[in-house]
C-alpha cells in the first residue's frame, strides 16, 4: 500500500487514504482496500492480497487525469482495471473509479 500511496502523490493530484474529514475545494481523489482476494490452496493462504477502489473526482473532461493516474499506477506493482466513469449530477464532478490489487 506504501508503494500505491507514493504513486497516487507523484500525480500532483490530491489524495486521500480512506476519505477527507471535509472534501477539498476542486479536484480530489480517495483510495482504500475493502477486501481481499487471497489465492488459497492446501488449505493455506498462498498469495495475500488486498482489493480496493481509487475514486478520483475532477471536472476536467480532457482526459488528463485518467492517464495521469494510470500511469502513475502502471509505475507500481498494483493490478489494476477502470471499473466505471460516472457523472455526479449533484456535484458536476466526473467520477473516476478503478479497481487495484496489491501483493500484502
Amino acid at each position: 500500500m506504501d508503494e500505491l500511496k507514493t504513486a497516487l502523490l507523484t500525480t500532483g493530484y490530491k489524495f486521500a487514504h480512506y476519505g477527507w474529514s471535509k472534501a477539498p475545494s476542486g479536484d480530489y481523489g480517495v483510495y482504500a482496500e475493502d477486501g481481499a482476494n487471497d489465492l488459497i490452496a492446501g488449505n493455506k493462504h498462498i498469495e495475500k492480497v488486498l482489493q480496493g477502489t481509487v475514486d478520483y473526482f475532477t471536472r476536467d473532461d480532457s482526459g488528463t487525469p485518467k492517464q495521469t493516474i494510470e500511469a502513475a499506477l502502471d509505475s507500481v506493482p498494483v493490478a489494476y482495471y477502470l471499473n466505471s466513469i460516472q457523472f455526479e449530477s449533484d456535484t458536476g464532478l466526473i467520477h473516476y473509479e478503478w479497481v487495484f490489487e496489491v501483493r500484502e
